[in-house]
């Protein structure tokens, strides 16, 4: 793909790092966002700004969204200032927002509707990957047109995986998510468990790091959070739990039961009941600490 404008549309934590990596790479980047002060933020780093969605769309060939959740998403699409009232004929949609394989595979139905060409592209990888450019986008689609978006997407991310038709992005991003949801409960609980057991929660750490099977990368970035006990977000509670939602309806859908995931499920939405919506989901320990009997 030549050099056009690329649009990103959603600059949250992930967005905004996305959008700054791909500014000092290829240069030419419009933004839009629905609060002014990222927009200004994106301004400082060498990107152009948009009036509107549906401005992005008149302007750009490409635009990427990277937003919370399908309302989100709907949102910035649909509507008279939305991406697809402006002249989106023809033109690329990459949707990297965390949705569901239901609504992945309508929203490709809706551009295919619109005659626009469409990639399912939601990334592994939290705060620290985005703004290292380490991304894996997960992607879903013609193969073709994946192939042909690769040069400026792995100046976001290292690595594009192919997961076969539109949709299978997101359901390989859920069965990712997955993984690190259950990965962050069982540390907060093993530290838990050394609390409540009289042990100082490092020895947990020690003991992982010194393990050849043990030891990653995901603990140590999660070990700073649980010992300082500060859960500044990379990954909010009230993200991953709409992802875990998602991740029980599909499986619901298709007769498979998911127990760990329920039980997961329960643990997420007591924190967020409780005014932890908006930490990282490392604070699940807390969750914890208020669940002695």
């Amino acid at each position: 793909m030549d050099r056009s404008e690329i649009g990103v549309i959603g600059l949250g934590i992930m967005g905004s790092a996305m959008a700054k990596n791909l500014a000092r790479a290829w240069h030419d980047v419009r933004v839009w966002n629905r609060g002014p002060d990222r927009m200004q933020e994106l301004r400082e780093s060498g990107c152009k700004t948009a009036v509107s969605p549906r401005d992005m769309a008149d302007r750009c060939p490409v635009a990427l969204v990277m937003v919370t959740d399908p309302a989100a998403v709907d949102a910035v699409l649909e509507g008279p200032d939305g991406w697809f009232a402006g002249k989106c004929s023809g033109k690329l949609l990459i949707n990297s927002s965390t949705v569901s394989v239901k609504y992945a595979c309508g929203l490709a139905a809706r551009c295919t509707a619109r005659k626009v060409r469409f990639i399912d592209a939601p990334v592994a990888g939290s705060k620290a990957q985005a703004q290292a450019a380490q991304l894996i986008f997960l992607t879903g689609g013609e193969k073709a047109e994946i192939e042909a978006a690769k040069p400026f997407l792995l100046h976001m991310g290292k690595t594009v995986i192919y997961a076969g038709a539109a949709g299978n992005g997101s359901a390989l991003k859920l069965c990712i998510n997955l993984i690190i949801g259950q990965m962050t409960s069982c540390l907060a609980e093993s530290v838990t468990l050394a609390k409540t057991l009289g042990l100082a929660p490092e020895l947990v750490f020690e003991t992982l790091h010194a393990s050849p099977v043990l030891d990653c990368g995901y603990f140590r970035i999660k070990e700073k959070n649980l010992l300082a006990e500060n859960y500044a977000p990379a990954f909010s509670m009230s993200n991953i739990l709409k992802d875990v939602k998602f991740m029980l309806e599909e499986a619901d859908a298709r007769g498979q039961n998911l127990p760990v995931t329920a039980a997961l499920k329960e643990l997420l939405q007591r924190g967020c009941d409780s005014g932890l919506r908006g930490l990282d989901l490392s604070a699940m320990a807390k969750t914890l600490e208020g669940l002695k009997k």
